[in-house]
């Protein structure tokens, strides 16, 4: 009789006591320091303590029942109705709204209760050797019940707002309320008959809004895992998130690295990061880095520019820091695509710098270049050239023809210069030229002898162009850059004197 009365309670009892440990450290695992997360923890604990103060009343020691039922069973109600209550009402946002410092004094009423359970005769009182609820126990009931509401009311408020997971805790608590009203009116009215048993199944009905809870968690991911946070930003973060060692080999990479890169993410894991960066000079790349990770120098706003798997040339911006995973120290980088943001700039300079129509260097760059070179004071030409009879060439060809000429005249210009000098068109049909005196001579040659080929058309016509040419020396003719170009456009139009347009 007695191995079945253990059996009987163990399985009343103790298992849902078990099952509420479970549940604690389930949610505390989950997210150690979220308040939400520590307090449900704490709920389930208050839950398993309800049971386990039955099974220890009824079974270990039952005289001390009284004890028991005052102080365990009771103060553990009425600190889950409390915790209960705090836990809705961070879930409602109520303490981040305009008065949300008042809702805390909600939990005065509660907290006096259970400093006040030690006064004698306060919360059972002894009539003919036998105790009854005194009334600070009825009180204390009340109280719970009307955290219980409380709860019940926020919910249906959160359920208007659209939110899932309150109609499951809705339902959850309205069966715990409905549940624990039957269980203990039938207990007092059938205290002497054989159903007299349904007093045990008072505490169960905590378990239909622990299951609430934990159906919200499945079902709506409420009070979600640090895991699935991490796996979330981890894989949705617009930024390359990249975790690399002391030799450059990568832990742990982002989708959005992996498109960086243009391999797999299973190409990339476990293998050098240097294997998809054409372009970079390794060696100096795994130096630096190896650097940078044994003084822990991070990194901030730092560019790296390589051609990827896909052949295409990629412009990263990347922030690092270190970190500790499993007592391993790796490298926590975040990086950007900056690729088009830095060719829109480059592209901007070009412009700002060059001629559309020829590609040369324009007025601005021309007038930096002679600058650098008058204030080195070292002798060199300005050769100024302007291309004869184009307005003949618009009027009678069109203005495609004349700028088919222009361009063709640039084409002959930097192909006889070179890289090592400067060339750029001042603009119309205007070019000038900044040479080094032993070089100049020879240069106008070849300009004039590929002038003296005639230029194709698309219908097949040729014309023979021919230019002005005046040049100024440095500092002969001049010591700033007006004098320099005023000697040489006098010059050029001495010798433009005299030439026609031939067809």
């Amino acid at each position: 009789m007695r191995t079945l009365q253990i059996l009987f309670f163990s399985i009343m009892y103790l298992i849902p006591a078990t099952i509420f440990i479970f549940l604690a450290g389930m949610v505390y695992s989950h997210n150690r320091h979220s308040s939400k997360h520590m307090t449900c923890s704490l709920l389930f604990l208050s839950s398993s303590l309800w049971f386990s103060g039955v099974f220890t009343a009824s079974l270990i020691f039952p005289k001390y029942i009284n004890e028991i039922v005052v102080y365990w069973i009771n103060g553990s109600i009425a600190i889950g109705a409390l915790l209960s209550l705090h836990l809705i009402l961070m879930n409602a946002n109520m303490y981040k709204g305009k008065n949300g410092k008042f809702f805390k004094l909600l939990f005065i009423p509660g907290i006096v209760m259970i400093a006040t359970i030690p006064i004698d005769s306060w919360m059972l009182k002894e009539v003919e050797n036998s105790f009854i609820p005194g009334p600070g126990l009825i009180i204390l009931w009340i109280v719970d019940f009307a955290y219980l509401a409380v709860n019940l009311f926020l919910a249906v408020k959160e359920m208007k707002k659209g939110n899932q997971a309150a109609k499951l805790w809705f339902r959850g608590m309205l069966s715990f309320f409905v549940w624990t009203i039957t269980m203990l009116v039938g207990s007092i009215l059938l205290q002497h008959t054989k159903f007299n048993f349904i007093t045990f199944l008072i505490p169960h009905g905590s378990l239909f809004w622990a299951y609430a809870i934990f159906l919200s968690m499945a079902k709506y991911d409420y009070l979600s895992s640090y895991e699935k946070r991490y796996n979330i930003l981890f894989q949705r973060s617009p930024l390359g998130i990249l975790l690399m060692d002391e030799d450059a080999i990568v832990h742990e990479a982002s989708p959005q690295v992996s498109n960086y890169l243009g391999v797999s993410n299973k190409e990339l894991i476990q293998n050098s990061i240097l294997t998809f960066l054409s372009g970079v000079d390794k060696e100096t790349f795994i130096k630096a880095h190896q650097t940078f990770f044994q003084k822990r120098i991070r990194l901030t706003n730092e560019e790296l520019t390589f051609v990827n798997k896909e052949g295409q040339e990629i412009i990263l911006s990347f922030d690092s820091d270190f970190i500790l995973l499993e007592g391993k120290t790796l490298q926590f980088v975040i990086v950007k695509d900056v690729t088009e943001a830095r060719n829109k700039v480059k592209h901007e300079n070009y412009l700002a710098y060059h001629d559309t129509l020829t590609g040369l260097s324009n007025r601005a760059a021309f007038e930096m270049k002679i600058q650098e070179l008058i204030s080195r004071k070292e002798m060199f030409d300005l050769v100024l050239l302007d291309l004869n009879k184009l307005k003949k060439i618009n009027d009678t060809l069109g203005h495609q023809a004349g700028d088919h000429a222009i361009r063709y005249l640039a084409t002959i210009l930097q192909e006889a210069a070179g890289n090592e000098h400067h060339t750029a068109r001042l603009g119309g049909d205007e070019f000038v030229l900044l040479l080094t005196i032993d070089k100049t001579e020879s240069i106008i040659k070849q300009i004039r002898k590929q002038l003296a080929i005639p230029m194709k058309r698309s219908d097949s016509e040729q014309i023979t162009l021919s230019a002005s040419i005046g040049i100024s020396r440095y500092p002969l003719d001049g010591e700033i850059m007006d004098e320099l170009y005023s000697v040489a456009d006098k010059r050029m139009y001495e010798e433009k004197h005299g030439v026609k347009l031939r067809k």
